[in-house]
């Protein structure tokens, strides 16, 4: 069996309007083009999807509820902790250009995009990629378990971050991900070989 994910990173925040560094400890609404990022996605996903899954922070769930009120089959939402944006310790609540002035442009490159070399790297205090890839892949891997001993064929939405989309991107060696707002990424769980496949559809 096969479980269809739609991963999405949530709509726009002014904080991003800012060039300000958010994280799990950053926790803001959508603004009004974020609400409206969400509607656009919902109306995508409104027939592709039969459940919601969601980060805890407002910006996911607030995306998130968009997408279950206009799903076709009706649903609610569910919230993942395992699911929370990373934690860039003392980065967050930084403007990008005063953190690419502290740390070196190739230092943050190195956190947003590692390699298997630099996937421990983080900020002070804060939390690296391989380990926001082995809590969120663990996360998706238990859902993956719960809708397959229901034994019928599952699609999913998981509203989450960029920097957890960055994680699986590192994690399972993923190609052109989109890193916009409400982007979504389409991965497959083959629940007998126990592992991940990226879709292009």
């Amino acid at each position: 069996m096969r479980i269809d994910f739609y991963i999405c990173r949530h709509g726009q925040t002014d904080k991003n309007v800012e060039g300000v560094w958010q994280g799990c400890k950053i926790d803001v609404m959508l603004n009004e083009t974020g609400q409206r990022q969400a509607e656009e996605l919902a109306k995508k996903l409104r027939f592709k999807i039969m459940d919601v899954y969601s980060s805890p922070m407002i910006r996911a769930v607030q995306t998130a509820n968009v997408i279950a009120k206009t799903n076709a089959r009706g649903c609610d939402i569910v919230i993942m902790q395992d699911l929370r944006e990373c934690d860039f310790g003392e980065a967050e609540g930084v403007p990008f250009v005063e953190i690419q002035r502290q740390y070196g442009l190739d230092f943050v490159n190195k956190i947003m995009w590692p390699t298997e070399q630099y996937a421990d790297l983080c900020f002070p205090n804060g939390e690296s990629k391989r380990k926001v890839f082995e809590r969120v892949e663990a996360c998706l891997k238990r859902l993956a378990c719960r809708h397959s001993c229901a034994n019928v064929k599952h699609k999913v939405c998981v509203v989450c971050h960029a920097g957890v989309l960055s994680a699986l991107q590192y994690g399972l060696g993923l190609k052109d991900v989109s890193f916009e707002h409400c982007s979504v990424l389409h991965l497959q769980y083959d629940t007998e070989k126990y592992q991940f496949m990226q879709c292009f559809d």
